[in-house]
């Protein structure tokens, strides 16, 4: 019987990646996006495979998140893994020069969202696909202040730290609770036109999640990958 993966944030770069990959080695995929269209978009891209279940939610909300999990249990589907690759578009500027709106818009985004998505979805797939996987992809950045990006940084300091308590809070329940951070800017389709061969290309990105599904003993709750593939050493 084909396993089924969830991916939040199916249609951004990263996700698609991940779906493309995923679907690619057999796996099916349910994907989640808040548009239709974008949805829709990255099916076209894929080919539309039999597969590929497109299913337009999100996780910006409790009210969302629970209107998803009554979208997922419709469907009675066992899950092998929830990837959530969610986050707000990249804008540069220093954090000094922006308002208190600008910062805490970034903090809901990529830090409160994953906190909703974890909230409703590891209780979920403890009822209903023991031992599945629940990874939030993350990044590098939370090592170091991005230039021009400080908010970047701040947010995944603080989403790296929340993987951490998840981890632990989870220890009791038969999900491995997972964080994977991306050591550096990801190639995909969306900027293939400008991006460099030395960064971290989303099919290994894919690849990565592909394995740690199939085998991660959910051991460590957060995990690095450089550019080639290559663990990073957090």
């Amino acid at each position: 019987m084909q396993q089924t993966v969830l991916v939040i944030g199916a249609a951004g770069g990263v996700g698609h990646g991940i779906s493309a990959y995923l679907i690619a080695t057999g796996y099916a995929v349910v994907a989640v996006g808040r548009q239709r269209d974008t949805l829709l978009k990255l099916a076209a891209r894929l080919g539309e495979p039999e597969a590929l279940t497109l299913l337009p939610a999100s996780v910006e909300s409790d009210v969302a998140a629970q209107a998803l999990l009554r979208e997922l249990r419709d469907l009675r589907r066992r899950y092998v893994g929830v990837v959530v690759a969610i986050g707000s578009p990249r804008r540069s500027g220093r954090l000094l020069d922006q308002d208190e709106v600008f910062l805490d818009d970034k903090l809901h985004a990529d830090v409160v969202s994953h906190y909703i998505a974890a909230r409703h979805l590891i209780p979920f797939l403890a009822e209903t696909s023991p031992g599945a996987l629940y990874l939030g992809i993350g990044s590098a950045a939370a090592e170091f202040p991005w230039a021009g990006y400080g908010h970047h940084s701040v947010t995944s300091a603080a989403q790296r730290m929340l993987a951490r308590v998840l981890h632990d809070e989870s220890r009791g329940l038969a999900v491995r609770v997972q964080h994977l951070s991306l050591g550096g800017v990801v190639r995909t389709h969306l900027n293939a036109h400008c991006a460099s061969n030395d960064w971290l290309d989303a099919d290994e990105v894919g690849a990565h999640v592909a394995g740690l599904i199939a085998g991660s003993d959910g051991a460590a709750a957060v995990l690095g990958l450089r550019a080639g593939g290559a663990p990073l050493p957090l």
